[in-house]
């Protein structure tokens, strides 16, 4: 799929542009790195800063920018998900790499099955309370 997978907070119906454009952002990182476990592929592109991750009260969204982003997207990396939050399974540290703290974020897809997304963030600590704290 090549747009953004944009769907309502309980899963059952997409989200206008009105609804994503209006919420206050709780948390954005910009240059973060992002892997999705969907598949060898996905899991070999590499996304060195060219990922922003944002949480509002009712998503967490993950999508590709800059011109890195746009270097990247024609690859099929997998990255560019606005995830209700009631949508997510798990949210957990898995270790430090590199300055970054590697966030592991599964999720119920809308269409059926699950996701997982390795997010290397600066502030994942802080990103994972305030999720956790909605849950």
């Amino acid at each position: 799929m090549n747009s953004a997978q944009q769907f309502s907070a309980d899963g059952t119906g997409p989200v206008s542009s009105k609804e994503t454009s209006s919420f206050s952002l709780l948390f954005q990182e910009r240059y973060a790195m992002a892997q999705s476990q969907k598949n060898l592929w996905t899991k070999l592109v590499s996304t060195w800063k060219c990922v922003e991750v944002s949480l509002s009260s009712m998503h967490v969204r993950v999508r590709l920018h800059g011109l890195f982003g746009l270097l990247v997207k024609p690859f099929g990396a997998d990255l560019d998900h606005l995830i209700p939050v009631a949508a997510v399974v798990s949210a957990s540290k898995r270790r430090a790499f590199m300055g970054y703290d590697e966030i592991s974020l599964a999720f119920n897809l809308p269409e059926g099955g699950e996701r997982e997304l390795l997010l290397y963030l600066k502030r994942g600590e802080e990103f994972l309370a305030m999720l956790n704290s909605m849950k």
